[in-house]
Parts: C-alpha cells; structure tokens; sequence
C-alpha cells in the first residue's frame, strides 16, 4: 500500500465539493452555482475519493459492529455494547453520496474515454459499497439508486436479488480488468492501493466474490463452500495483495483520532473487549507450552493504562469496571499511520480454510479435515503475524504450539473461526461471520450475551441495523416497506 497518500488530498478536498451529483437531488440539497460539475472532473481526481470513502465506510461500520462481536467494549453501560440498535447513518451517506456515485461516475466517463482498467477498478469499487451495504441492512435501494431528478424515492431490492448480481457485477469488473487498454487513462498513484497495479484489483475482485458466496453457507454449504474455492483460486497471493488504506502523522487512521486520543486526553469511549483478551491469553484456549503466555498479538493491539498489572478486557455492557485493555498507540491497527484494511491475504486463507472443512463434511461440532484445510488455517495465522509484526521466534512459537498446530485430524471449525476473529481485528466480516453461525458457543468459544442486554431483544441476538431517519422523511413509503425488526434474520441468514 502506498505511503504517500496526502499527495492527493486536495484532491479529496476538490471531490467533496465536487461529488454529489449523482446522488445530491436525492439527498434533497440545493444546487450549487460554485460547484464544479461531473463533467469537469477527471477520473484520476475522483478515484483517490471513492477509495477514501470506501476506507471510511469500513471504519464507520467496524466503529460499532466490533461492539456486536465483542472484539471492542463501551466504557460506557450502554449503546452497541448492550446490543442496543444502529442505524449507521454516517455509513449510509458515505455510501449512497460518494461511494456508490462516484462509482458511477467513473464508470460512465471510463465508458466513454473507453478506459477499461478505470472503468474495472470502479465496478470493483462498485460491489464493495454494494456488498456492506446489503450485509447490514439487507434490502438497499439498487436498481433505482442514483437515477438523480427521475427518481427521487428509489425502491428497495431484496438481499436475495443484490446476492444474485454479485457475481456477474465482478466478473464483468474482471473481464474489463483483463481487456487490453491502450488509452491514455491509465491508473497510476492516484489508485492510493495498489498505485494502478491491475494485476491486484483482479485478485482482489477474485477474494471479493469468495467472499461474498460464503456467505452463502445456509443456502446451501457445499455449493457456497465449492463457489469460494473456485474463486480463490484467482485470487490473492500474498500480503502484499492486501486492499487497505494507509493513513499518515497528518490525517490520521480514524481508529487512532477517534479511539486512542479519546484515551489520552480522559475521554475514553472504547478498549479492548475481554472476548478478545480471554482467547489470546490462555483463558479460553490454554496453550500447551509453558513458554507461550500470550498470543503474541495481544501485546500489539493492546496495553495495560495500569502498569505491571494483568491484562483486563472489557466486559460488554457492564461498562470500564475493572478492565484496563486500552487500544495500543502504536498497534498495526491504530497507530496514527495504521491502515483501515477492507480485504486480505489472510481473510482469503481462512475462507478456504472455512470452505475446505466444509466440503469435508465438517460442522460446527465436528473434528478433523483435510491436510488442505489445516494448512490453510496455519498459512492464514502466520500471514497475519507477519503483516502486522510478530517476530518469527514468537510466530514460531505460537504456530507450534499444541493448542494451535493441532493437526489436519484435530482441526475443528471453532479453531478456523478464532483464528479469522482475531487475524480481523476491527473489522465488519466477523459481525457477518458470527450472524452466519448463530452466535454459536461452538464456534465462538465463551461468547455470551452481554451484561444488561438489551431487554427489549428479549434474549435475541441483533442480526440487522435499522434504516437512517433521513430514508423516513426522505423515502417512507419504501423504507417502511424494507424495515424489520433489528433481530430479524438476513436473507442469507436464514
């Protein structure tokens, strides 16, 4: 990932006053006469926006979803914590005002300029604003989205429609990736991921739709655990085919402005919660060497405000209370020139792995699979340590462990998913992760609902986010239409 992202942010600043126009009338805002118009825009201007938009939407959803998961805590006894309801309206936005339209507008002036590559990355760009926007509040305006002053009350399409377009919307992003393209429009490092690196957004546009057909693993196990196979064979190599977004000392990752400063300056909002300490520090999963004490990565993503004294989680809706597991200043995640990660290396191992246990006949309480499957668990774990820095003595250490290299025979499906939970720290698949699998104690070790849960949930899990006001006053009719209760099921959750 490039480190030199504040090259482009006049250019951001310029796209902000800039893109709207597919999507302003909808937002029902007034016209601008100083505003600079799409067609004086040029792709290279809006492409370092729609990344950026995309990086903060991850962010935004991650915020409050991590609280679901139990991999953040409230300092407070309320909010996300208790599993009290979200509407994520700053997502909402960042999707629909400049996400999705600025998507749009690539995509029609690579059309035209018949840029391929451009008009690739947009459709790549395109599916991911899609795609988190349907895993959190299911039936999203889609087909009449963005259709300016024609429509300004767009339907919403089901999850299970959006589910089916996917696929075909990534491989025709594919198939314009893989067209030779002799035009002048060439990304370069205005692409603020992989600087114009075509070759990356193919695998990743591959790793996007392993995603998203394993996702797929209640409507069908061995077809949503074959499709991800497939698809991961195209798809990423290495960690340095990772699609994240790199901050700097200037404009910093939002987990260290929002998070770690609140910390420092007494105004702390979230730490780390115990369901994350707990599986790293021998309490839910004890190591078997008595040279291991933690997983290694604790110490990365967490300090302790108390010196000397053990590590305490967060308790999820029983406020700070004792706990002292602050997020780290200098951790891979939020440090000040952290990235926002949004697809990697590791998360496409632990897919296959999930995929290959599955075809193996494995479930939720089942042990053993294939040497293919194990290896791919272990591949997933070490490519995470290596990326966000763990020394090889203590990866090492950590992969041999018993606990941990408990062999193709051993291998259990709780195993696969801890070991994704914790190599996806602060980040929105591991709320889909968990809904997939019912918040099941067998896969999720420990897992329970948090203290004071939310009584009007009567004992249920949340399984969705609520519409933002503005779709009330601005789409009733359709949003009423969508709108369910916040513990009823997604289509691909049921």
């Amino acid at each position: 990932m490039m480190k030199t992202r504040l090259t482009y942010q006049y250019l951001l600043i310029c796209c902000m006053l800039v893109m709207s126009t597919g999507c302003e009338d909808y937002l029902d805002a007034n016209n601008d006469p100083n505003r600079i118009s799409e067609e004086e825009v040029e792709m290279e201007v809006i492409l370092p926006t729609s990344i950026y938009y995309l990086a903060d939407t991850y962010y935004e959803i991650a915020y409050f979803t991590s609280q679901y998961t139990q991999q953040s805590s409230s300092v407070g006894n309320n909010g996300p914590s208790n599993q009290n309801e979200l509407s994520l309206t700053s997502a909402w936005v960042n999707i629909y005002l400049d996400g999705l339209t600025s998507a749009k507008t690539i995509i029609d002036k690579a059309t035209e300029a018949e840029a391929y590559h451009y008009r690739g990355i947009a459709k790549v760009l395109r599916v991911m604003n899609i795609g988190i926007a349907t895993d959190h509040w299911g039936a999203i305006p889609f087909d009449e989205a963005l259709m300016e002053e024609e429509n300004f009350s767009p339907s919403y399409n089901k999850q299970s429609y959006i589910y089916s377009q996917i696929p075909g919307l990534l491989d025709d992003a594919i198939a314009d990736l893989e067209m030779e393209d002799n035009t002048i429009y060439q990304p370069g490092e205005e692409d603020l991921v992989y600087e114009g690196d075509i070759s990356k957004w193919i695998k990743l546009a591959y790793t996007l739709k392993a995603r998203y057909a394993i996702h797929l693993t209640k409507k069908g196990t061995v077809e949503a655990a074959q499709n991800a196979l497939d698809a991961l064979e195209h798809g990423m190599d290495s960690n340095a085919d990772d699609f994240g977004l790199d901050y700097s000392t200037r404009n910093f990752n939002p987990w260290y402005a929002d998070v770690v400063l609140a910390g420092q300056t007494g105004n702390s909002n979230l730490i780390v919660s115990e369901q994350v300490v707990q599986y790293m520090d021998g309490t839910s999963y004890p190591f078997a060497s008595a040279e291991l004490d933690n997983d290694p990565r604790l110490d990365i993503i967490a300090f302790n405000e108390a010196e000397g004294e053990p590590l305490i989680g967060g308790i999820n809706g029983a406020g700070k209370g004792a706990a002292n597991a602050r997020f780290a200043e200098d951790s891979y995640y939020t440090s000040q020139t952290a990235p926002v990660e949004m697809v990697t290396y590791a998360e496409h191992k632990f897919i296959e792995a999930e995929a290959r246990f599955l075809l193996n006949g494995g479930n939720a309480r089942s042990e053993g699979s294939t040497q293919e499957a194990y290896q791919a668990y272990l591949e997933g774990i070490e490519a995470n340590m290596n990326k966000i820095g763990v020394s090889s003595a203590e990866a090492d250490l950590y992969l041999s462990d018993a606990s941990i290299a408990v062999g193709a025979d051993n291998l259990s499906l709780d195993l696969i998913m801890k070991e994704k939970y914790l190599a996806m720290f602060l980040h929105p698949e591991i709320w889909t992760d968990m809904r997939r699998y019912d918040y099941n104690e067998n896969v999720y070790k420990d897992l329970a609902l948090p203290v004071a849960h939310n009584p009007f949930l009567e004992g249920r899990w949340v399984r969705r986010v609520r519409y933002p006001d503005s779709e009330y006053s601005r789409n009733d009719v359709n949003v009423q239409e969508a709108t369910k209760d916040v513990s009823t099921r997604l289509w691909w959750d049921q």
